[in-house]
């Protein structure tokens, strides 16, 4: 105990850096529930943690208390939450109806348009009931935001994972308040507008009209097909017509982070921002002897980072990035250290407290473990690399560094977010470390400082400029990214995941790099441990669709195969990237062993009787000398208030 005590203090300035674990903690268990905690909860949990804060009088143990006490306060924020975003969702599909609505936000997408409606109106029973839906649009119709519309629109409910454990849109849905998705069939007619209801409607206005502004200027260059869309999802987030032949090479490359505005771009933004702006400045003698300019290229760089922020439509990534960039920029402007792991601790505590969901989601776990493991990295081989640059004074060393800096940083990125790519998306970009080289130094020096440009040249009149040399930098990344995706052996695909490997990899990673002294290492049991979760978990032996029509069955090579039915392409899709088989299941190997009612597996018959879509799909394990083990979707999803606070369709 003294020992662990000694080794406690000798970490002393570190503790800070466990507040946001720990407020993580109770958000995941909350989480992890499988029925929603009682209400009276939300304040009396927090309030027992302070209460043992003060009565507690020794110094031994208080940081492990203070510790429950932001866990205690996680659990509360994360169901305080989903009371506050609480809103009906739709139970059952609807046929066709005339659906009136206003129109809150519209995505361009692949054929057509995805829009978002509220202040519903549609018969007795959407009329205060359900308060946000999503369709799709099979057409252009030139929808804006602030328009009232009326069209014939099919609902249905959102939809649950197609697999236990996979991508759950439902509880996606829920926090994002849309009660049902859709289609609308026909044109939508427009019967008003309402232009100035809230600076939403202008806002996304304006990112409309700039978003065909950038295309209509890239695509009159005549550069390849998608560029110009892939320009403007960099611009103002809308990557929804990105060409899927485009989407999957810079997935496959490893530079799918290119297409999502998070960090590197408003660092990149930023950066730029505050080398033009000082430089200026510093060109000025009187200003620059006299006033703290650095300070005012900080605010000044604030300040373009948050247009960046409004111009993007503000989603998830970008607001994480944002929160973590103007906790540099003040660091700056306080005299801290700009970069350091209080800053992003301090940052991740902002994003766990205003959106506790996000814990769950991609962005969040990836963003977060890039930065912590660069900061740690770094931290770890600051010394050294000081060391070679100071001893590097040719001019010729210099690009030799700037290069072998971007494959050092994305070397420490890629390895601290290998885990939790695996985990979601089930595929990993065996040579993403080559693509990042030669693609990031193209956006660095070539593609943002265009789009720069054309904002400086935008009042007038003269973007189009700066918006076609953009296109010329991202056609040449285009190209890495293509070529990259098609070398040999570019991508692996991994089966999923158990949650349980997740957490414990994260935990180890914790420790591995918040503390300093070498009990640091212990973290990789840890992560050792997650690592033998995966390997022990295995896939299913079964998968069946909730109509029994549809099953996939491990066969005796390990891989699942399909083995009845043929089902929804996209269905069959998730369960092959499930199972770690790409897009596609194999066919099976031999005679078939389902028939309409069951399937037989290493001598164990197994029914395979629909359910109903309530249930979703099911996984099933078989066990030697005992019954088969069954979760289903519903299973896994828990009596959780996303799936079941419905209203019923007409």
């Amino acid at each position: 105990m003294a020992g662990l005590r000694e080794k406690l203090e000798a970490e002393r300035d570190r503790w800070i850096l466990w507040m946001p674990v720990a407020l993580a903690a109770g958000i995941g268990v909350y989480f992890s529930l499988s029925a929603e905690p009682p209400v009276w909860l939300v304040p009396v949990l927090p309030a027992i943690g302070l209460l043992v804060l003060a009565l507690w009088r020794g110094r031994v143990g208080w940081p492990l208390l203070f510790g429950l006490f932001l866990a205690l306060s996680g659990f509360s924020a994360a169901e305080l939450r989903t009371l506050t975003v609480a809103a009906p969702v739709l139970r059952t599909p609807t046929g066709i109806f005339s659906l009136s609505g206003h129109v809150i936000a519209v995505e361009p997408v692949e054929k057509g348009q995805r829009v978002t409606l509220d202040h519903l109106e549609g018969g007795t029973l959407y009329r205060e009931k359900l308060q946000k839906v999503r369709l799709r649009l099979r057409a252009d119709y030139g929808l804006r935001p602030g328009q009232q519309v009326v069209l014939r629109a099919a609902l249905m409910p959102p939809p649950a994972p197609s697999v236990p454990g996979g991508y759950d849109f439902t509880r996606a849905a829920w926090f994002q308040g849309i009660g049902a998705v859709g289609y609308a069939v026909g044109r939508p007619r427009i019967v008003g507008e309402d232009v100035g209801s809230a600076w939403r409607t202008g806002l996304g206005r304006i990112r409309q009209d700039l978003t065909a502004r950038i295309v209509g200027s890239i695509d009159r260059a005549g550069y390849a097909q998608g560029i110009g869309v892939v320009a403007a999802a960099l611009i103002t987030g809308q990557r929804g017509p990105v060409p899927p032949f485009i989407l999957q090479s810079y997935r496959d490359a490893g530079l799918a982070h290119i297409l999502v505005i998070a960090g590197m771009h408003l660092s990149m933004v930023a950066g730029l921002v505050l080398v033009v702006l000082r430089g200026l400045l510093a060109a000025i003698p009187p200003v620059a002897l006299r006033y703290p300019i650095h300070k005012w290229t900080a605010c000044g760089a604030l300040l373009v980072t948050l247009g960046y922020l409004l111009i993007s439509g503000a989603p998830v990534p970008t607001q994480r990035a944002f929160i973590m960039t103007t906790v540099l920029l003040l660091a700056v402007l306080l005299d801290r250290q700009p970069v350091s792991l209080r800053s992003i601790s301090l940052a991740a505590m902002a994003v766990l407290l205003l959106q506790p969901e996000a814990l769950m989601g991609p962005s969040f776990q990836l963003s977060f473990a890039a930065v912590y493991g660069l900061i740690c990295g770094y931290e770890a081989l600051g010394p050294r690399l000081a060391a070679w640059r100071q001893s590097s004074k040719a001019w010729w060393q210099m690009p030799i560094l700037y290069v072998g800096g971007i494959l050092l940083t994305t070397q420490i990125a890629g390895t601290a977010t290998a885990f939790y790519s695996l985990f979601h998306f089930n595929r990993y970009a065996v040579y993403g470390l080559l693509g990042n080289a030669l693609a990031v130094p193209l956006v660095g020096f070539w593609v943002m400082p265009a789009a720069l440009l054309a904002f400086c040249l935008m009042p007038f009149g003269l973007d189009e400029w700066g918006w076609r040399l953009m296109g010329a930098g991202l056609e040449q990344v285009t190209r890495i990214a293509v070529w990259v995706s098609h070398l040999p052996g570019a991508t692996v695909n991994l089966p999923s995941m158990p949650q349980p490997a997740l957490v414990l990899f994260s935990l180890g990673a914790a420790w591995l790099l918040l503390w300093r002294t070498r009990w640091r290492l212990y973290g990789l049991s840890g992560i050792a441990v997650a690592l033998a979760v995966v390997l022990l978990q295995g896939t299913p032996d079964l998968l069946i669709d909730p109509t029994g029509k549809l099953v996939a069955v491990k066969e005796a090579d390990g891989r699942l195969h399909l083995a009845a039915g043929r089902g929804a392409a996209s269905l069959r899709q998730s369960w092959a990237q499930m199972a770690g088989e790409g897009e596609e299941l194999p066919e099976p190997d031999g005679p078939a062993v389902c028939s309409e009612t069951g399937c037989t597996v290493r001598g164990q018959f197994v029914p395979v009787m629909p359910v109903g879509a309530a249930g979703g799909t099911r996984a099933v394990w078989l066990r030697e000398g005992g019954g088969p083990r069954i979760v289903s979707v519903a299973d896994w999803q828990g009596d959780r208030p996303w799936r079941k606070w419905f209203i019923n369709a007409p």
